[in-house]
């Protein structure tokens, strides 16, 4: 069995009257993931959407890192849950902003955002699940 090792680092001086210092790591079992570079294709959740993440398509959990690749800030990404009847958006991306959540593996995440043609980083880790296809 195959891992994946996850770390976070938050550190300032200058926001709180104290230092700050947190470090996190974790763990994630997987025995496959994939990293990709893609355009977003549409500009809303009825507009043609990339999926990220499809449904069952892990065992266990999914783990999914996400990051909008537009330096402008006010150009963002938007996942949303695709599973639902109101589809809700469960993560909005700024311009230079990432995300790495844990997500069920029997939900559908999909992506759009505010203009056409920008580029969004993600990754998916997990134990896969033979039984599903991404086609």
């Amino acid at each position: 069995m195959a891992t994946v090792r996850a770390t976070l680092s938050l550190s300032t001086t200058t926001v709180m009257p104290t230092p700050v210092n947190i470090g996190v790591n974790m763990v994630v079992r997987a025995d496959s993931g994939s990293v990709q570079r893609v355009k977003i294709l549409g500009t809303s959740a009825a507009s043609n959407p990339i999926t990220v993440y499809k449904a069952s398509d892990k065992l266990e959990n999914a783990y999914l890192y996400i990051r909008n690749l537009t330096q402008e800030k006010e150009k963002y990404i938007y996942v949303f849950a695709d599973t639902t009847t109101d589809d809700p958006e469960v993560i909005k991306l700024g311009g230079g902003e990432f995300a790495f959540l844990p997500v069920q593996n029997d939900q559908t995440l999909k992506a759009y955002g505010t203009d056409v043609d920008q580029m969004v980083e993600y990754a998916v880790f997990g134990l896969d699940s033979s039984a599903v296809t991404l086609s």
